[in-house]
């Protein structure tokens, strides 16, 4: 017989079939419902004939192999009676001589097939087992058979009852037959909302009855609602950018609207959400048509500048740029946020905080709510770092997860918005020595005033910075007779005001004062080492600091950006002043503090808060694992701060203080008579009267042994004759062969590093980054030497800046809380550690010893190490105590103490102090011990456990006689 074209494309289609189906066996592990191969050919159906093409042949079946029969009607199964010959597409066809299972994932073993070998034979003349699993795949069920190859060609396996439909046609159960290829769905859904829903009489968690609201949104179909089921089917899928969220089938007597309520978006905040719908006509094995797709709706939190245009992407600003951000959600807030309130009525708001990196805020929280405005400002931190462009960032996480729970918002952290930080140009001016200063604008001179002057000063901006000269030496030199030198140092942003001092009458240890809160930083202090401290603004204004080894000396470098141009203002402004000048007596008295000294303002005063000031405090840590800021949270430089400020001014100090000064004593600064000075002043001891050249010589190799002094001197060739000059002259007014020279040193590289960013030379990312790998922030004292950025230690010394002596003890001086009350939320650590005050520490060597204080038991060794938090201020991380909310609710246990102490090398122990953890509800507790609330009984850690046991023995008697 002649093949005709389509019965060749059949057997093609056949061969092609055969050499796919011998690719893969199914393992016995495997599930057949998921592996079974499919045989798609519609003409197996009991109404087709085999034409004149021949028939369908299944010998390409592999004995043992799993196989679905999936044609396009509802008859996709193996007939359970009689097929003649010349049906289902073949000239002999088999059929199932059994039932098929009724139950998902039953599976029929040994079932017969069976086949008629001719007309008017048995049929079941041939006959095999085969095994059959019932499968169900969504709404759709199907089966899968384990076949037999049949012994003959032109035999096939028969499927299906129902005619075959085609490729223009599907099969509809509701009709049984034929029908279009797909129901009506010609357009896209559409998402409309956020609607509304109210629920009277919802309890809260307390039991309180109020009015809940919730949001949803509505997927809208555009097909026709029908009075009877035609079989139409439509299936409507929720997407979010994280995937699919919601799923609904629809009849066609269904109005064509889905609703999806806000509780499916938990986990889905900040993502838009649409749908879309595919059509289908009901079936084991419908066929469906192409998904539509709707449109789009953003649910999540939304930024705004101030003048309404939306924040989308990064943002850039340059330093200290003043931000103003508006947060709005898209959605409506409901009462989720209020079932664990317990508030009647309810307001929805949620309260968010707001974590940063690399930026100062007006405030970390933010409570958002229908109809309200809620906004913060941010500030880039400016920072003097050698990094043209930083990257900052900031994040809104829920404040209260217990007021999330059960809201869109539960889980909730927005993804990190970032802030490209762009670098300004720096100004510098310094005041060393007896003193010598060099201003923003270039000028150069000296002054010879005492008493309280403005060094730098800009209203605009809420900026002061004075200075304390002090009587320091005669000098021939001088025009009057009398030299001065800058002691003490004190500068106000804003709110905030910290300062430096070291002018007589005190004792050889400087300290530093601040006169604001520190509950929120708003700006900080560090020491390098024990000679350079520097003073941190909240704009990045810093102010370097090298204070002498011995009292009424110090210098100060100020690095600022945003000069307002204002001219002979202050020292530093003064561009009149010839250079190399003198100013002495009234010459300079435009420069005394005229207003407010700053150096007689009391800590804790309010008469600087200003509500205009823009004072914005740092929330500039990552969120830890219980939701808080630490204490510890590293500055922008990488230095940790000795004390922080904030802008709040309208608590009294003992409420607002958080914690106690630095590692220095906080005594009253004593400011120096603003009269003109006696003559002849004493000056430090001097082994020798200092001739010009051995002066030269110690200043020369001062300035030789800083690492980054080739490039500075060498390669940017800065011209420091004049402080060179200066340096000289300090040496032999102060007798001092080692100070001024350090000085000169210090503020050389100070300079050099403005210079370095401010410049626009094609070399300055060069630059940039060999004094990066040079210069040593921590100064390496004179234990030694800067490699590469690093202090490395020589002999004997240790610690980052090679100031502590090998084999040294700390030193306790005291606990900046020597009890904690496992009750007080407002501790962001806990009682989880403990904040020490000490001396001669090794930060890193440092190690913490916990010991019970009743036993002497080792709790944690010095193998624990301890973060140096500052210097001198250490903290000690704490291992899990015996003390819970649990075990004083059932008085088992009340307060516990223990002991701390330090090591710097595991052998040689500190002092040791005692530090108590007790629960507050039912105990008061200082450092000399605790009492009960009634306050008859003293408390201590040995006794409180016996004492709580007898209580509860009590109890129990009495219980039993009642």
């Amino acid at each position: 017989m002649k093949m005709t074209t389509n019965c060749f494309l059949g057997s093609i289609f056949s061969l092609v079939f055969v050499a796919a189906v011998l690719v893969r066996r199914s393992s016995s592990s495997e599930d057949p419902c998921v592996t079974a191969l499919q045989i798609g050919d519609s003409k197996r159906t009991i109404t087709e004939d085999p034409g004149t093409c021949g028939g369908l042949c299944d010998n390409y079946i592999l004995n043992g192999s799993w196989y679905r029969l999936d044609v396009s009607n509802s008859g996709a199964r193996m007939p359970e009676s009689c097929v003649p010959v010349w049906h289902c597409g073949t000239y002999i066809p088999i059929w199932l001589n059994g039932a098929h299972p009724t139950e998902t994932n039953q599976v029929s073993t040994n079932v017969r097939a069976c086949a008629q070998l001719k007309f008017n034979g048995d049929c079941c003349e041939w006959y095999g087992n085969i095994n059959v699993k019932r499968c169900v795949d969504g709404t759709v069920t199907y089966f899968a058979y384990q076949l037999i190859k049949p012994p003959y060609c032109d035999m096939a396996y028969c499927a299906g009852s129902g005619p075959n439909c085609g490729n223009s046609g599907s099969w509809n159960d509701a009709i049984q037959n034929c029908t279009t290829l797909y129901p009506d769905l010609d357009q896209n859904p559409t998402l409309i909302g956020p609607y509304i829903s109210q629920t009277a009489n919802t309890r809260d968690s307390s039991g309180k009855a109020f009015t809940a609201t919730s949001f949803s949104l509505k997927c809208r179909l555009n097909y026709v609602q029908r009075q009877t089921d035609d079989g139409a089917r439509y299936d409507v899928v929720f997407d979010t950018t994280g995937g699919v969220v919601y799923t609904k089938t629809l009849k066609s007597t269904d109005i064509p609207e889905v609703e999806m309520s806000e509780s499916y978006l938990v986990g889905h905040v900040d993502q838009n959400v649409s749908c879309r719908a595919t059509a289908y006509w009901q079936s084991a094995f419908p066929k469906r048509s192409e998904y539509k797709q709707s449109n789009s709706v953003y649910i999540g939190i939304k930024l705004y500048y101030a003048n309404g245009a939306e924040i989308i992407g990064s943002l850039s600003f340059q330093e200290g740029d003043k931000v103003t951000v508006t947060v709005q959600p898209s959605f409506p807030i409901t009462t989720p946020a209020c079932l664990n309130q317990g508030v009647t009525p309810c307001s929805p708001s949620y309260t968010f905080r707001v974590y940063t990196h690399q930026l100062y805020l007006s405030n970390c929280t933010i409570s958002v709510s229908n109809g309200s405005i809620a906004s913060f400002v941010f500030s880039p931190i400016a920072n003097l770092d050698l990094i043209p462009q930083r990257i900052g960032t900031f994040q809104l996480i829920p404040d209260n997860s217990a007021q999330t729970q059960g809201s869109i918002f539960n889980g909730y952290r927005s993804a990190n918005k970032l802030v490209m930080i762009t670098e300004r140009d720096w100004s510098h001016c310094s005041s060393g020595g007896d003193p010598h200063v060099s201003t923003f604008y270039g000028a150069y001179y000296h002054i010879y005033g005492v008493g309280q002057y403005v060094l730098v000063s800009i209203p605009s901006r809420k900026i002061e910075v004075q200075v304390t000269f002090t009587p320091c030496g005669t000098s021939p030199i001088s025009q009057s007779g009398t030299v001065s030198c800058n002691c003490g140092v004190i500068a106000r942003e804003g709110n905030n005001i910290i300062g430096i001092n070291n002018c007589p009458p005190l004792s050889s240890a400087t300290f530093t004062r601040y006169l604001t809160d520190v509950n929120n930083p708003g700006g900080y202090i560090y020491s390098s080492n024990s000679n350079y401290k520097t003073i941190v603004l909240p704009s990045g204004m810093r102010i370097s600091v090298y204070v002498a080894n011995y009292v009424g000396y110090i210098g100060v470098d100020v690095d600022m950006y945003g000069l307002d141009g204002t001219v002979n203002r202050d020292i530093c402004s003064n561009s009149l002043t010839s250079l190399g000048a003198e100013c002495v007596s009234t010459q300079c008295d435009r420069y005394k503090v005229h207003g407010t000294n700053f150096f007689n303002i009391e800590q804790g005063t309010q008469s600087l808060c200003d509500a205009n000031a823009l004072l914005v405090p740092q929330c500039d840590c990552r969120p830890t694992s219980g939701g808080t800021v630490g204490s510890t949270c590293p500055m922008p430089d990488g230095n940790v701060p000795l004390l922080t400020l904030s802008n709040t001014c309208n608590l009294p100090l003992s409420a607002r203080r958080k914690r106690s000064p630095a590692d220095e004593d906080s005594v009253t600064v004593a400011t120096p008579s603003a009269v003109t000075p006696p003559r002849n002043v004493a000056l430090p001891a001097s082994s020798s009267n200092i001739g010009s050249d051995q002066a030269r010589d110690a200043c020369n190799r001062a300035m030789m042994a800083s690492n980054v002094y080739d490039l500075c001197i060498g390669q940017l060739r800065m011209n420091i004759s004049l402080d060179m000059q200066s340096c000289m002259l300090d040496v032999q007014i102060l007798g001092d062969l080692v100070m001024p020279p350090s000085l000169l040193a210090k503020q050389m590289e100070n300079r050099c590093k403005t210079e370095i960013i401010s410049s626009n030379s094609a070399a300055k990312d060069n630059n940039i980054q060999i004094y990066d790998n040079k210069y040593c922030s921590t100064g390496c004292s004179t234990g030694g030497n800067c490699v590469q950025g690093t202090c490395q230690c020589i002999s004997g010394y240790q610690s980052s800046d090679c100031s502590v002596l090998k084999g040294a003890v700390p030193t306790i001086i005291n606990l900046q809380a020597p009890v904690c009350d496992i009750r007080d939320t407002t501790n962001p650590d806990g009682c989880n550690a403990v904040f020490i005050s000490a001396r001669n520490v090794s930060d890193n060597t440092l190690a913490c010893k916990i010991t019970e204080t009743t036993s002497g038991k080792v709790l944690q060794n010095p193998a624990g190490r301890s973060a140096l938090a500052t210097l001198g201020r250490v903290t000690c991380p704490l291992p899990a105590l015996p003390i819970s909310l649990q075990l004083s609710r059932d008085y088992s246990l009340l307060s516990y103490s223990i002991n701390v102490s330090l090591s710097n090398d595991g052998s040689a122990y500190s002092n040791s102090m005692k530090f108590t953890v007790y629960d507050g509800l039912y105990m008061i507790c200082d450092a000399r011990g605790c009492v009960n609330r009634s306050g008859s009984t003293r408390l201590d850690g040995a006794n409180n456990v016996a004492l709580t046991l007898l209580f509860a023995t009590f109890i129990l008697v009495l219980q039993k006689l009642v």
